[in-house]
């Protein structure tokens, strides 16, 4: 009787199916680099554009602006996947209802901690000295726009740099890449790391540890966006995991104002 020699464990980290030489994944990074500024900047520009000339009584209505300008991105993004299955028959922008587990449950929970961890990242100057911060207004209409805002997040951000961006990449430069039992397609990390360098503009206007801290949460973030995304073939977790995660911040700077007064 033979005996069959054990299998030889997995390595904790591998790479795999990486077939993309250097020249075609710059010229891909690249190309994913200007799809992005093409969705982002006229999305942005014209909610901007609609704010500035709606007159006086849109002034304090930051909030608002800030859910239009989401919106408009959505649009810009599902319309983005529908050129690239245009262009990319084989990419997947999975744009569709769950087709088995949702994950729905697993990633409000994820987006829970995940509000909770930006909380102290952003704020633990604050949270050391005993005060509230103080960057959300608390006037029910201009709260609630607020918080409309930030649970939509996900339907702006979520089509664009998952939907589109790590579809398009994944054909582009296919390949996984696995840490332990976490694995995820090259592209995701890559898109992770371009959804850090899109909030570039937090060096411009915040405190130096804030915008450290966003380039560091959101390449994380991005990459459980695109693990949620791969587990349940769906955009529905990550923007859910978005959103959450954003409205738990919010509201508890919103709660801490509230409670120290």
């Amino acid at each position: 009787m033979s005996i069959a020699a054990p299998s030889a464990p997995r390595p904790f980290f591998q790479i795999t199916g990486f077939t993309a030489g250097p020249v075609r994944t710059i010229l891909a990074l690249v190309l994913t680099a200007v799809v992005m500024q093409i969705c982002l900047v006229p999305a942005r520009e014209a909610a901007r554009w609609i704010f500035r000339n709606g007159g006086e009584g849109w002034t304090d209505h930051v909030g608002l602006f800030v859910f239009v300008a989401i919106m408009m991105q959505g649009l810009v993004g599902l319309a983005g996947i529908a050129i690239m299955r245009k262009v990319l028959p084989a990419a997947d922008g999975h744009v569709r209802w769950p087709p088995g587990r949702s994950y729905i449950g697993l990633a409000a929970l994820i987006g829970v901690v995940m509000g909770l961890v930006m909380l102290v990242a952003d704020y633990w100057p604050q949270l050391l000295a005993g005060t509230a911060p103080t960057d959300y207004p608390l006037e029910p209409v201009l709260a609630a726009e607020w918080l409309l805002a930030m649970i939509t997040t996900g339907l702006g951000e979520e089509t664009i740099f998952r939907g589109l961006l790590v579809g398009m990449l994944v054909i582009l430069t296919p390949g996984r890449i696995r840490l332990g039992a976490f694995e995820i397609p090259i592209a995701g990390v890559f898109v992770a790391l371009l959804f850090g360098i899109a909030h570039y503009d937090s060096f411009n206007h915040s405190p130096l540890h804030l915008a450290v801290a966003q380039q560091i949460y959101a390449f994380a973030w991005g990459l459980t966006y695109v693990w949620l995304m791969e587990r349940s073939k769906s955009l529905v977790a990550p923007i859910v995991a978005h959103g959450v995660g954003n409205f738990v911040e919010v509201a508890a700077v919103m709660g801490l104002l509230i409670a120290m007064g």
